[in-house]
């Protein structure tokens, strides 16, 4: 199965996006020691929220089960000459690349999740963005 981050990631690098740096992270925690160290903003940090696997239905054979995933994409971005941040054309893009995109055969197109103010700090601040798809398990895959 396609890598769902290492494939969004290539989705948000391509062309001529309006951020500067688009990362992988394994975790939130990581995220103040890669977005302290770049001075280039805005950034991009995406992420495995995590994973939500369904129960198999059909009642016999091997079991197949559909597991929603929801990938997270933080925008880092710092205040200009004392502007206020404003994330919403950052937002605006972003769905655009993503909403309704599926990077391989192996996804469902991603739809919208939850978004929020993440954290605020000295001209700096950070907007999380959740998008979902739903993808198929197949217990043969791993020879049983």
């Amino acid at each position: 199965m396609d890598d769902l981050i290492a494939l969004t990631v290539a989705r948000l690098k391509a062309g001529n996006p309006p951020w500067k740096d688009v990362s992988e992270i394994d975790a939130l925690s990581q995220l103040n020691s890669k977005s302290a160290s770049t001075n280039r903003t805005p950034a991009l940090y995406v992420f495995l929220v995590g994973e939500n696997p369904k129960p198999d239905v059909r009642g016999s054979g091997a079991y197949l089960q559909a597991i929603t995933a929801t990938v997270g994409v933080v925008i880092v971005d710092a205040s200009r000459n004392g502007k206020q941040i404003d994330f919403q054309p950052l937002r605006k893009e972003l769905r655009k690349r993503l909403f309704g995109w599926s990077g391989s055969g192996d996804f469902e197109p991603f739809w919208l999740g939850s978004g929020r103010l993440f954290t605020i700090d000295s001209g700096r601040a950070s907007w999380l963005d959740n998008f979902v798809t739903e993808y198929t398990e197949d217990q043969l895959n791993y020879g049983a």
